[in-house]
This record gives C-alpha cells, structure tokens and sequence, in this order.
C-alpha cells in the first residue's frame, strides 16, 4: 500500500512544480526584458562574419560611408565590425556627452585573448583595460618617457640617427651615379623604415 502512494506522490508532485517552474522562468524573462538597457539600433546591411566592412571599404571614403548610414539611420547607431560592435555617433552634442560625461564607459577596450595572451596579461599599455593600472603607466608614459625633459635628453641621439641616415643615403647616389646624369633611383620606402625605427 505504502508503495502505491509513494508512486502516485511524484505526479502530483511533477504537476505542482512544472506550472510553477514555468511562471517563475517566464517571469524572470519578462523582467530581464525590461530592465535591459536600450542599445542603439543596428544599421542594415550587415553580412553574417564581416558585419559592415564591406560598406566601409567600398568606393566611397568611410566618412561619406557612414554619412549616409547616419542619414538614414539617425544621429546615433551601431555597426559591427566582424564580431565587435561599434557606435557610430553623428552629432557634436552627443559626442560631447560620450567623450566628457561617459568617458570612462567608452575608454576600455575590448578584452581580446590573444592580446591577454601576447600583451603579458594586458600588461600592455596598449591592450591595458581602463583602470588603475592603465593609469598609472600612462602617467609614467607621459612623465618619464615622453616629457619634454626627456626628449631634449635624447635629442642627440635622433640628430646622430638622422645624420647617419642621411649619409648612407648620399654614400648611395655617390656608388651608383652615373657621368651622364646625377638622378639615381632609391629605394625611399626601406630609407623611410629604417629612420622611422631608428629614431
């Protein structure tokens, strides 16, 4: 007998708890929705892994792209750049807000792995997430290493690798000039490279 009640006890049970289960999910659903915060729309035209790129690196600049996205679309909207999404703002008034009053909100960057994994832990000024600790070496940055002080200090050194370069540039023309003409044709984008590194 006691077998017989334990049995029909578990369908009374499950008939209870899944209307119950069912109004506290659909609840809580409910009040996710509600109190999710409003997003700015997406523009169309997205493709499924690119997202938007594709209009931005269409014919037109990407300014006149997105300017005619914001005339479509309105002053505020979003795109997506691959996976990320990005605000799009076209209004000086809301710019202002997002870079004074929400400016801490929008000075992070998105947590990448391979940049945690490269960056050293964002250790990265670079890759660094908005924080104490991104503040703290942007201070140092700008104190330490790139004050004016600083950079007097190390004037010579910019003047001697510029110097250097210049005259491994004339020791060129002079190796491979000819009596006929004084032009020679130099490779200026590695010359470029080389004093853009070495200063």
């Amino acid at each position: 007998m006691d077998y017989f009640h334990s049995v029909t006890g578990i369908p009374t049970v499950a008939i209870i708890a899944f209307p119950l289960l069912f109004l506290f999910s659909f609840l809580w659903i409910s009040r996710r929705n509600t109190n999710s915060k409003k997003t700015a729309p997406e523009a169309g035209g997205a493709w499924p892994i690119i997202g938007h790129l594709h209009l931005l690196a269409g014919p037109q600049p990407p300014h006149i792209s997105l300017a005619n996205m914001a005339d479509k679309y309105g002053r505020m909207f979003t795109i997506k750049l691959g996976v990320h999404r990005a605000l799009v703002v076209n209004n000086w008034e809301i710019a202002k807000e997002c870079l004074t009053i929400n400016d801490k909100a929008f000075a992070s960057r998105p947590k990448v792995v391979n940049m945690e994994l490269l960056g050293y832990n964002n250790a990265m000024i670079v890759f660094a997430p908005y924080g104490p600790y991104w503040r703290q070496v942007r201070k140092c940055a700008t104190i330490e290493l790139l004050s004016t002080h600083r950079l007097d200090l190390f004037k010579h050194v910019r003047e001697s690798e510029v110097k250097t370069s210049l005259e491994q540039l004339y020791q060129i023309w002079n190796k491979k000039k000819s009596t006929d003409c004084d032009k020679v044709l130099v490779e200026m984008k590695r010359w470029f490279r080389d004093v853009t590194l070495n200063v």
